[in-house]
């Protein structure tokens, strides 16, 4: 908590009494100091020294200690009875003040008592003064050393954060996922209030404390002549379920188009049999890469091709064959006409 600093000094006391007062900023309480000096005192008499809330005539709740006469306190009030044994002299006290307000209008008030405890009535004198309190207001975020936190739109450098805040809104963001290697990756799962937006506004009232949940992700790459679905993120610990359909694929292209295609021959992890099987499960407790095995199958397009040169052939012997035919015809004029 912050507190304004006071300084008073010089201040006109009955009694020729002075004192000065200053606030210093501590946690929780505040400390106040006061230099209280007296005169006109008897042997036997009392110096009575306590802090009132001016709201409500009380003293305040806290605890109050002085040098060089130790004095006579409670664990309840910001207040002291010192013993006197001069006539004059000066008391340097300390009161720590508990449960302060944002403004707390405050009062010291000093009197001599006699030797019966009894206050003496000319010997009043009091100085009131205000602490204008600030209260910061703890928030920590707590999430994996990689993911930075934006707060307010000021981003820290990567991991947990606790800030001192003023009370009031403030916008929190994290990312929706984090890489950590090129087939490893953080995603964003939940806050542990059960908030599940990456960027959100917290009304800060009291310390809080986050816990931005993340999920390990890995990374499936699938290795096919022939397009597979399935590859992508999953989270650790998920199953995943591939399939290919369908046993055979047509190939693209001119080859495809004669009745070229794949055959499938099974799935394959890490140069490993795995399934023969059109459908197989790997479990993402790592990053992994699979290989979809087919066979190309050239048996129809070949067939296809044999057929088309053979119908070729013959269609060139056919033509070749016309071709001998009228030019024989053509030769049998010419020797006619000589």
């Amino acid at each position: 908590m912050l507190a304004q600093t006071t300084t008073i000094s010089d201040v006109s006391y009955t009694k020729t009494a002075l004192y000065d007062i200053d606030t210093q900023s501590s946690n929780p309480s505040i400390v106040v100091n006061a230099t209280v000096s007296y005169g006109d005192a008897k042997p036997g008499d009392y110096l009575a020294v306590g802090v009132f809330n001016l709201d409500d005539g009380d003293l305040v709740a806290g605890l109050g200690s002085s040098i060089p006469e130790p004095c006579s306190s409670t664990a309840r009030f910001a207040a002291c009875i010192i013993p006197l044994t001069n006539q004059q002299g000066s008391e340097r006290m300390q009161f720590s003040l508990v449960h302060p307000k944002g403004v707390w209008s405050l009062a010291l008030i000093a009197a001599l008592l006699d030797n019966a405890r009894d206050p003496i009535s000319n010997s009043f004198s009091d100085y009131t003064f205000t602490i204008m309190v600030q209260t910061a207001l703890i928030l920590a975020v707590k999430v994996p050393p990689n993911v930075r936190v934006s707060v307010d739109g000021v981003n820290g450098s990567g991991g947990s954060i606790l800030l001192a805040l003023a009370a009031g809104n403030h916008t929190i963001s994290v990312p929706e996922s984090v890489p950590v290697n090129d087939t490893t990756r953080l995603r964003f799962l939940d806050w542990s209030d059960g908030s599940t937006a990456v960027r959100r506004v917290v009304e800060l009232n009291h310390d809080i404390t986050l816990n931005g949940n993340y999920i390990t992700q890995y990374r499936l790459e699938i290795i096919s002549p022939v397009s597979v679905s399935g590859a992508g993120w999953y989270d650790t610990g998920a199953v995943v379920t591939l399939s290919i359909g369908s046993a055979a694929k047509p190939m693209v292209g001119i080859v495809g188009a004669l009745g070229g295609k794949w055959v499938f021959q099974g799935w394959a992890e890490d140069n490993a049999g795995i399934s023969r099987s059109t459908t197989t499960s790997v479990k993402m407790n790592s990053a992994q890469v699979v290989n979809a095995v087919w066979a190309p199958d050239y048996g129809v397009p070949l067939t296809t091709l044999v057929i088309i040169s053979l119908l070729s052939a013959a269609a060139f012997y056919v033509m070749r064959t016309k071709l001998a035919a009228q030019s024989t015809r053509k030769h049998r004029r010419r020797l006619k006409r000589r």
